[in-house]
């Protein structure tokens, strides 16, 4: 007799973050078949192939197989990807929060995904966020990003905030902005600023990424006296590495890397006296935070701050910027899908 064949296992995303959970099940002993994806232009992706899901299902029994989804970004509807995947008749679709509980625990991912009872470990911290929340949107809001982080299941989250940074159900920034932005990127948030009809009698940016900078110079040359910083943001003022490989996702690195200079805001800016602080600079927030403590404790700004980067950063960093007993009302927005681009919006009354 013929030992009965395993139910073959696919990984559904033939992308970065789905080539990195099959080397990740491969070092558990889990043989994955192949890639799902959408993008037709693909055949093979880490010596395994690519097909579509309607493909697959047409040359294979669909209800025999395991789907892994292998999607983490800010862009994919992982809702719509499920019930497609449910209608061409797929067995079993795990999650990444699943796959992080059931196939990989322990293993460490990217930005805030982790083993999902970490977050039962700290909710009494949860707890302490959500009384602090200002707004009974910001409270839901935390309700169901701590749910989805949980079970994964994205069909509990609201759609996007569209207005990042602005958020249009919260109070405008001060006129005019003397704005300090940190992850500058290409200028994005200084040019949304300006259409949605802000002006500026200050600025200074920080982008340690220097094909990003050069776009980011160019595209605000228009803003007289404006200053900007090809480097990074931190707690010490030092040479760091920097992998800009993932583009908007390029951080600093305890070793190696490129070499990017980081400095602290209350030394690189002592007297700029900002009304409105940015952070996005991929897990440094809190470091970058400490680095600027003398500016915001003199001139308190409107902080709006990125809490993504790491599970604990959701709560962590409204913990340390309510240590400082300035008075802030607290906010949270999310302005992407799966959770990313979630803000903590500081704001001074």
């Amino acid at each position: 007799m013929h030992a009965p064949q395993p139910d073959p296992l696919l990984i559904y995303g033939a992308g970065l973050a789905g080539r990195r959970v099959r080397r990740a099940l491969a070092k558990r002993g889990h043989a994955v078949q192949g890639f799902l994806d959408r993008d037709a232009t693909l055949h093979e992706a880490d010596g395994l192939p690519v097909s579509s899901a309607g493909a697959w299902a047409r040359d294979n029994d669909p209800a025999r197989a395991c789907v892994i989804l292998g999607l983490f970004n800010p862009q994919v509807d992982t809702g719509a990807v499920l019930r497609e995947l449910q209608a061409l008749g797929y067995g079993k679709v795990v999650n990444m929060v699943e796959l992080m509980r059931d196939y990989l625990e322990g293993e460490i991912f990217h930005y805030w995904l982790v083993d999902p009872r970490f977050h039962a470990r700290h909710g009494d911290r949860i707890a302490a966020l959500r009384a602090g929340l200002a707004d009974s949107a910001s409270q839901a809001l935390l309700d169901r990003i701590v749910e989805f982080r949980t079970n994964g299941d994205a069909s509990v989250l609201p759609p996007p905030d569209p207005q990042q940074y602005f958020p249009e159900d919260l109070p405008r920034w001060p006129e005019a902005l003397r704005f300090i932005d940190c992850g500058g990127y290409t200028g994005d948030t200084v040019l949304a600023l300006e259409a949605a009809g802000y002006r500026f009698e200050a600025l200074a940016t920080f982008e340690p990424n220097l094909a990003q900078y050069a776009m980011l110079t160019s595209n605000l040359r228009h803003i007289a006296g404006a200053a900007h910083f090809p480097c990074g943001v931190s707690n010490s003022n030092r040479l760091a590495g920097f992998d800009p490989s993932l583009g908007a996702g390029g951080h600093l690195l305890e070793a190696e890397g490129e070499p990017v200079v980081c400095l602290r805001l209350d030394d690189a800016l002592p007297g700029f006296a900002p009304n409105l602080i940015k952070m996005d600079i991929e897990g440094e927030e809190p470091a970058a935070l400490r680095g600027a403590g003398t500016l915001i404790q003199q001139f308190r700004p409107h902080l709006a701050i990125s809490v993504y980067h790491r599970p604990e950063h959701l709560w962590e960093l409204y913990e340390q910027i309510q240590a400082l007993e300035l008075g802030y009302r607290f906010h949270l927005r999310c302005h992407a899908r799966n959770t990313f681009d979630t803000i903590l919006y500081a704001i001074a009354e």
